[in-house]
């Protein structure tokens, strides 16, 4: 297919599961301790690593459907839905230095993304005998909602990775509210 494809599947299915243990690390610190430990890193990063994430998976996205010509399903358009605006929001907010309302509106847009991409890791887990009766896919037919475009390390997908980068932001959004107070 392409030269770099399955190069670029296997870096960013690592990079999405090394997220996993940061992930863990900013949850715990927010619900176990009360952000004592990471508060100082979370406050100092916080408006980078949102605009990373949020502008990165728009380009991963881009990346894949413009330039690798994969069709994105009804399911990966609503986790389109739920990271686009967010890209866009960090910039406004960030100028603004709004953070009272702005972690508000990304946990809302990161919990439908969540919602969806565990949704879709699922559905892409259940053999597709079961899926066609059990747990129809909102397809319009155009594109498959069980196809793995990336499929690393056995069990790292595009929701995978979706919904660790939705849980990721959901945890920054919730210390920079918690910074705000």
């Amino acid at each position: 297919m392409y030269f770099w494809f399955d190069t670029i599947n296997f870096l960013f299915a690592l990079g999405g599961v090394a997220l996993i243990p940061l992930t863990v690390l900013l949850y715990a610190d927010y619900f176990l301790w009360s952000s004592r430990y990471y508060k100082h890193f979370v406050e100092k990063y916080v408006w980078l690593l949102i605009t990373a994430l949020t502008v990165g998976s728009v380009c991963i996205s881009l990346l894949y459907s413009e330039y690798y010509g994969f069709v994105p399903c009804s399911l990966c358009w609503l986790q389109r839905i739920a990271i686009y605006p967010q890209a866009l929001m960090v910039i406004c907010a960030y100028s603004i230095k709004d953070k009272r309302y702005f972690p508000m509106y990304g946990i809302a847009l990161s919990l439908f993304g969540l919602c969806v991409a565990v949704y879709q890791y699922i559905y892409q887990l259940v053999p597709k005998e079961v899926t066609t009766t059990l747990m129809p896919c909102l397809a319009d037919g155009t594109a498959d909602c069980g196809a793995r475009v990336i499929d690393e390390f056995g069990f790292v997908t595009f929701p995978f990775l979706s919904a660790i980068t939705f849980v990721l932001l959901i945890v920054l959004y919730l210390h920079m509210r918690r910074g705000n107070k």
